[in-house]
């Protein structure tokens, strides 16, 4: 049976932390020329169906040309994971998101000394993968290596045991090529709430969340000075590259119900009937 190599990808809401997790493995240039539908046969379709199995939402026994009702009902599963409609359909919309998926886990490609006050796109990538790994906290991407960026940098090379510098040398740019491979790799992951990235992940989650309390509430605002209930969930989410909608109600829609007993660390809980009737709080 051709099994993907990573885990499911779960984006839940409402009382599941959401993990998405990806394949470093390029979108090829030509797929996303032609609109992919269930019953169409393309070549394409079987570049599609390895990025799918490669995310986790596909398992065949074989790549095939042939648009089938696993490969539709898997597209679906991403789309919705992407906050996209799930009509099964791969357009320009549905590619242009897998590509912000995998491109993001691309590894690095060293190039240069990365340092305080240089700026330039190698910068951007940087940062997109110290937050991935949850060394760095900033809502934007940038190609300014500033202080955040050096103290990430410093953070993530005191955990792997690096010299703390601050600087993204040959060797940190390494490491931290081998921290996102061991994530997508490892076989302890799975599919399951329980693998030990979900855990990982969760914690993360929880500490990023942490570092923003005492922070002023104010009805609509969604960070990083201030925030309701729901933009705060959606803020310190979108830190991890999650998707999630706005509302408290939107955000109850999607994902899926635990119980109080399944609950873990960087869960979503969705209150109902507090101020107003159905789910009106988040946390």
């Amino acid at each position: 049976m051709y099994k993907p190599k990573s885990l499911k990808g779960k984006f839940c809401a409402l009382t599941i932390a959401g993990v998405i997790l990806f394949s470093p493995k390029f979108v090829q240039a030509d797929l996303g020329d032609t609109v992919l539908h269930l019953g169409i046969e393309h070549e394409d379709v079987k570049v599609l169906q390895e990025h799918l199995i490669d995310l986790g939402y596909l398992e065949l026994e074989e790549l095939s040309t042939y648009f089938c009702e696993e490969t539709h009902n898997a597209l679906v599963k991403f789309q919705e994971a992407q906050g996209l409609e799930g009509d099964g359909s791969f357009g320009p919309e549905t590619y242009k998101a897998l590509v912000n998926v995998v491109s993001k886990y691309e590894p690095l490609v060293y190039t240069r000394p990365l340092k305080e006050g240089m700026s330039g796109e190698d910068v951007r990538l940087l940062q997109e993968r110290l937050k991935v790994l949850g060394f760095l906290v900033i809502e934007e991407c940038t190609d300014y290596y500033g202080s955040m960026t050096k103290k990430a940098v410093a953070d993530f090379q005191r955990e792997y045991g690096l010299k703390v510098d601050g600087m993204a040398g040959p060797e940190t740019i390494k490491t931290i090529n081998l921290a996102l491979k061991n994530i997508i790799d490892s076989p302890l992951l799975q599919s399951s709430r329980g693998g030990s990235l979900a855990s990982s992940l969760g914690k993360n989650i929880a500490e990023t969340a942490r570092k923003y309390a005492g922070s002023r509430y104010r009805y609509g605002a969604n960070g990083p000075d201030a925030f309701d209930c729901s933009g705060f969930v959606q803020f310190i989410y979108g830190q991890f590259g999650i998707e999630l909608p706005r509302s408290s109600s939107d955000q109850a829609s999607v994902g899926t119900k635990v119980s109080k007993d399944e609950l873990q660390v960087g869960d979503i809980v969705v209150f109902s009937n507090t101020y107003r009737s159905g789910p009106s709080h988040t946390g």
